[in-house]
């Protein structure tokens, strides 16, 4: 994929202004563009996909985080806007596919990290159910549409998408009764896969929401992840914003 033309220039401002010093300089030339040039496929329907580099994979997460160093030239070029934008919708499209994943294939081949005792779908890579990954989508919309002022992300799937967020979190919150979701993997770590014959170990309601495993893909040992409980809480403030 070509760059785009504001990621050349910041990179040419970044080496004028540290000529002092250039092992900075460097560093920063070769992480920059890294996303783009060796990560990121502009796809044909108009989305993006940016799989995570050392796996074949998208992680909704990973993705989000990957971009998010070009959400300020947005405002100013067309083709991070293309590329930002059509990453939001694949996420989308991918929550409407199944919004417990949090890594997804570029197409569905039935790829996957490992047969999972869970709901498997072809186009998921793995099914660690995570808050952070139905959190991360949410942020990036609105870090896109405050860096850009585009509103053309926040179409029909997107509402059906935050309406899926926000039942799922509703459900999680009295996860032994009500949740669907189960996960277990054989011969592996225990952080790996879920007690109780997938669905994790008990837990009674306590108005927060439920999440299987941490972001860094371990399983929760107690199904209450504060932190990540904290992000649904900015990311669901995020969502009312852009409701308004």
């Amino acid at each position: 994929m070509q760059r785009p033309e504001s990621v050349t220039e910041t990179m040419a401002r970044v080496d004028e202004a540290l000529a002092d010093r250039p092992r900075l300089a460097t560093l920063f030339r070769n992480c920059f563009p890294n996303t783009l040039d060796t990560t990121t496929e502009l796809h044909d329907d108009g989305s993006t996909y940016v799989f995570t580099g050392d796996i074949p994979a998208m992680w909704l997460r990973d993705s989000s985080a990957q971009v998010s160093p070009y959400l300020s030239l947005a405002g100013q070029d067309a083709d991070v806007r293309r590329i930002i934008s059509g990453l939001i919708r694949k996420q989308i499209g991918y929550i409407l596919i199944d919004p417990y994943a949090n890594a997804f294939n570029r197409t569905a081949d039935g790829a996957c990290w490992a047969p999972d005792e869970t709901d498997q779908n072809d186009w998921v890579w793995e099914r660690k159910y995570e808050i952070d990954s139905l959190c991360y989508p949410l942020w990036l919309a609105h870090r896109y549409w405050q860096a850009t002022g585009d509103t053309s992300v926040f179409d029909d799937e997107f509402r059906r998408a935050a309406r899926v967020i926000l039942e799922l979190w509703t459900v999680e919150q009295d996860h032994v009764a009500r949740s669907p979701y189960r996960f277990q993997r054989r011969d592996c770590p225990p952080s790996d896969t879920l007690t109780h014959e997938g669905l994790g170990a008990p837990v009674a309601p306590t108005g927060m929401t439920w999440s299987g495993f941490r972001p860094s893909d371990d399983a929760c040992r107690f199904g209450y992840l504060v932190p990540a409980n904290l992000f649904a809480v900015v990311a669901l403030r995020h969502l009312g914003e852009i409701a308004r």
